[in-house]
């Protein structure tokens, strides 16, 4: 089921907190918007790859 998020009144939205902590957002992390048809997509911007290794603890 999809969350229902509203548009504020300086065109901000706030991701669901699950959406956040599935994909390991954090404050500041940059995000890509685009448009696709009558959808906007919003993608985490790929991380550095040494980034990568030291969240997964391989650093």
């Amino acid at each position: 089921m999809a969350d229902i998020v509203q548009l504020g009144a300086r065109g901000e939205i706030v991701l669901p907190r699950k959406v956040r902590a599935d994909l390991g957002l954090r404050a500041g992390d940059p995000l890509t918007v685009e448009l696709d048809g009558e959808s906007i997509v919003v993608r985490r911007k790929a991380r550095r790859f040494a980034e990568y290794l030291e969240k997964v603890g391989r650093r």
